[in-house]
C-alpha cells in the first residue's frame, strides 16, 4: 500500500506593503528638495557666490541694510496696527467694566479736606504744634492720639520738620455719606532739623495712605490713618 499524502494547504504570506510604501514614500524628494538640488548644482550660483566673496564689506553692508529695512517695515506694522482695528476699539471701551477695587467716589467736600489736612500737616510739621491738626481729627479717635504722642517726642528731640507735597491724588475709596475709607498717594519733600542743624533731607518721598473718615456735626473727621513709605 502506497502511504497517503495529505494534501496541506499552503498559503502564501504576503507581507504588508504599507510599511514599505511609506518607506518609499518618504524617501522620495519633495518639490523643495529638488529645487535646493538644481541650485546648488547651478554654475550661475557658483559664480555669484565667488564674486560675493570677494567683497566681504559688500555682503556685511548689504545685510545691514536689510535688516535695518526689515525693523523699518515690521515697527511701521505694529504702528499702524490700531487703525486696523478702528470697530474693534470702539467695543472694547463700551463693554469695559470699571476697577473693582475702587467701590464709590468720595463725596465733592472730602477731596478738600484732605487737602487743608495736608497743609495743616505741613503747617505743623514745621512749627512743633499738634493742635493745628485738631479741628481734622476725631478727639476720640485712634489717629489724633498717635499725632499727640509723636509730637511729643519731637518736643522732646527738639525735632522740627520742613516738609512740602509735591503733589498726591486718590487711588481708591469706599465712602457713603456718613463714612469710609479713602486711600492716597502722596509725594514729599521732607527736611528734618534737630536743635537747628539738618539731620536728614530726602525728596520725592511717596508714600500711601489709608484715612478712616466719619461725618460729625460739623463736618468730616479723620478717625485712624496709616502711611506706608513707597520710596524714601
Amino acid at each position: 500500500m502506497r502511504p497517503s499524502r495529505r494534501n496541506r494547504s499552503r498559503r502564501r504570506r504576503i507581507p504588508p506593503q504599507n510599511g514599505m510604501q511609506r518607506q518609499r514614500a518618504s524617501s522620495l524628494p519633495t518639490v523643495s528638495d529638488r529645487v535646493l538640488r538644481w541650485l546648488l548644482n547651478h554654475p550661475s550660483l557658483d559664480r555669484l557666490l565667488t564674486i560675493a566673496l570677494r567683497y566681504p564689506r559688500a555682503l556685511v553692508i548689504a545685510a545691514i541694510v536689510i535688516g535695518a529695512t526689515l525693523t523699518v517695515w515690521h515697527m511701521s506694522a505694529l504702528l499702524h496696527a490700531p487703525e486696523a482695528m478702528p470697530n474693534l476699539t470702539r467695543t472694547t471701551d463700551v463693554h469695559a467694566l470699571p476697577s473693582p477695587t475702587i467701590a464709590t467716589t468720595p463725596a465733592s467736600d472730602v477731596v478738600p479736606f484732605l487737602a487743608a489736612y495736608n497743609r495743616a500737616s505741613a503747617l505743623a510739621a514745621a512749627q512743633g504744634q499738634a493742635t493745628l491738626l485738631a479741628p481734622y481729627l476725631a478727639p476720640d479717635g485712634s489717629a489724633w492720639q498717635s499725632v499727640v504722642a509723636e509730637y511729643a517726642r519731637r518736643a522732646n528731640a527738639g525735632e522740627r520738620r520742613d516738609a512740602t507735597l509735591v503733589r498726591w491724588g486718590i487711588l481708591q475709596s469706599d465712602m457713603s455719606s456718613h463714612g469710609g475709607w479713602i486711600e492716597t498717594q502722596e509725594q514729599w519733600d521732607v527736611i528734618v532739623t534737630v536743635g537747628g542743624r539738618i539731620v536728614s533731607s530726602r525728596r520725592g518721598v511717596l508714600t500711601h495712605n489709608r484715612y478712616w473718615l466719619r461725618r460729625d456735626a460739623d463736618g468730616w473727621r479723620i478717625v485712624d490713618a496709616t502711611t506706608l513709605e513707597v520710596i524714601r
